[in-house]
């Protein structure tokens, strides 16, 4: 009675979004836009389809309350983010149909219309339902919860005691990548959260044949193929990968039981994806437009020095960026760095959603060395693999050939996989049948480098909130039209709305002074004589202590 099934508090937390995604597409096709009631009814009937009992209940909604509290309260700071993520949802919130219709889009035209918008599409329903617009990112969280919990349902398999269960579901969770992203509307740490929860689910499926995952396995497969334009070639040539391997261990009884989930993935894919693969086509383009074919626009040789893209082929570029300082990627930050040292450069780059390199963090070359003279310290231990070990080296040729289908791995938001990696090679020593001792070190090095990525994205996250919360007190508090230049950031004219803040747009020249900016990367406000009102305790003290310049 007291019994706690992760299975079914990840499978309604997933379903609901799945339910979500699949009822806002088919109105698509029918012209109906997205719908206030959307949202509630997807989540009645995963709850329908799947009944828990009260603890699991209970524990599912503590999930989706916490994500939508800690959502709610945190702004979305980032540049993406604040930019054509947030407008296409306002967009389809505000009735734009993708399957039929130019949108009105105030920026980023390009990227809103020819973007896949899977993630967009769920969070517009959560948008319409709430009516604020940062409670659409609660996703994040729910996902990252999922893997957390579906990992750990995994690890069950495997011989390594209770404890050990919860560190490395904990460690697979924590990719740098998502909680870099995990306040902000990017959607690379989503695709990886997606991601273990795919495997997750193929992995039980395969073991148990349930329906459960067999579903779950359908939901984040098409989920997770509709949030970018890497997201169908990644998960593909991993399917495919693990097919082969099933095929040529001869276990035919699973590829078969598989046939089914994939050919209806494969549907739901090309039905939520109409917009943008088939509506490229049909419109003379390219497939991957505009990131492929005539009118094509690079964004990798843009963020990366003059030379590097062109002259640097796939292993180098992931090694540079394995060993390197994280931060910008520049010509000042070309260099390989002494593993576990640290500069004040990479500590202010952590809490950015797209950091350049180095985007595992700080510790990890180090860790990855480690790792390596552990194997090397114990090989003779390592000499006979167990079943369970040799699995575990099996899973990592599917991961690392989905890595190196990506032409610039050297920015890892779009490798966020090959976290994967290194962890599986860490559980191969703990599952050896001979103990090895000392693994705690390696964990704790990871432990201490997602410290690091939490503490800095807590920190700036909070600054920057409260001080967004003060300005718009302030405004409105002040009672008078605000003159504001919103450049990119459409975005932040909804949030003067959601607040009833009256404005202006106008043009004010960069040189302007005095002026408001919500954060670094944001709208321009004119300094209208705003009637001041004293900081909190918190906005203070960080201002005080951490954030010199206001």
């Amino acid at each position: 009675m007291n019994k706690i099934y992760l299975e079914k508090i990840v499978f309604i937390v997933i379903f609901h979004l799945f339910i979500c995604l699949l009822i806002s597409q088919l109105g698509f096709f029918l012209n109906f836009p997205i719908a206030k009631f959307y949202y509630p009814l997807s989540a009645i009937i995963s709850i329908l389809i799947c009944r828990v009992n009260f603890i699991s209940g209970i524990i599912t909604l503590f999930i989706l309350l916490t994500g939508f509290l800690i959502s709610g309260y945190f702004f979305d700071l980032s540049a993406d983010g604040q930019s054509y993520h947030q407008e296409s949802i306002i967009q389809l919130k505000n009735g734009w149909n993708p399957v039929f219709f130019d949108s009105n889009s105030r920026t980023m035209k390009i990227w809103t219309e020819h973007y896949p918008k899977g993630a967009e599409v769920v969070q517009s329903c959560i948008y319409y339902f709430w009516g604020k617009i940062e409670m659409a990112k609660a996703i994040n969280i729910f996902l990252f919860i999922s893997s957390l919990l579906l990992a750990k349902k995994v690890l069950e398999s495997f011989s390594i005691n209770l404890k050990q269960q919860w560190i490395f579901a904990f460690l697979v969770a924590t990719n740098p990548v998502v909680i870099s992203q995990i306040l902000t509307f990017y959607v690379d740490g989503l695709s990886y959260s997606l991601l273990v929860c795919l495997l997750g689910s193929l992995f039980l499926f395969i073991k148990t044949k349930e329906r459960i995952y067999m579903m779950l396995t359908i939901a984040t497969l098409t989920i997770g193929g509709s949030l970018k334009f890497t997201s169908m070639p990644i998960l593909g040539v991993i399917i495919i990968c693990i097919l082969i391997v099933l095929f040529l261990m001869k276990k035919i009884s699973s590829v078969k039981a598989l046939v089914l989930p994939l050919l209806c993935s494969s549907f739901l894919l090309l039905f939520c994806n109409y917009n943008p693969y088939i509506t490229n086509l049909k419109e003379g383009k390219h497939l991957f437009y505009p990131l492929r074919g005539e009118g094509s626009i690079d964004i990798l040789e843009h963020f990366a020095p003059e030379g590097f893209v062109r002259n640097n082929n796939r292993i180098e570029k992931l090694a540079f960026t394995l060993f390197t300082k994280t931060g910008s990627f520049n010509k000042d930050n070309m260099s390989y760095k002494i593993p576990f040292s640290v500069s004040q450069k990479e500590l202010n780059r952590l809490a950015d959603a797209d950091i350049g390199v180095g985007g595992f963090g700080i510790f990890y070359s180090g860790f990855l060395v480690v790792l390596l003279l552990f194997f090397i310290i114990n090989y003779k231990r390592l000499k006979n693999f167990n079943y369970q070990q040799k699995m575990l080296f099996i899973t990592i040729l599917p991961i690392l050939f989905s890595v190196l289908i990506i032409s610039d791995p050297w920015w890892v938001r779009y490798i966020p996989q090959f976290y994967l990696i290194p962890l599986i090679l860490l559980l191969i020593l703990e599952a050896n049948n001979i103990k090895i001792k000392n693994l705690i070190i390696i964990k704790g090095i990871l432990f201490v480098n997602i410290l690091f990525f939490f503490s800095s994205v807590i920190v700036l996250n909070i600054y920057g909130t409260e001080k967004t919360y003060y300005i718009l007190n302030m405004l409105k508090h002040s009672e008078k039209t605000v003159k504001i230049d919103a450049g990119y950031f459409p975005s932040n004219l909804n949030r003067l709305e959601e607040y009833g803040i009256s404005y202006k747009e106008i043009k004010i020249a960069g040189d302007y002074k005095p002026i408001i900016r919500f954060q670094p990367k944001g709208s321009i406000i004119i300094d209208d004589n705003f009637k001041r009102h004293d900081k909190n305790l918190i906005y203070n003290l960080l201002n005080h202590f951490f954030y010199k310049i206001d």
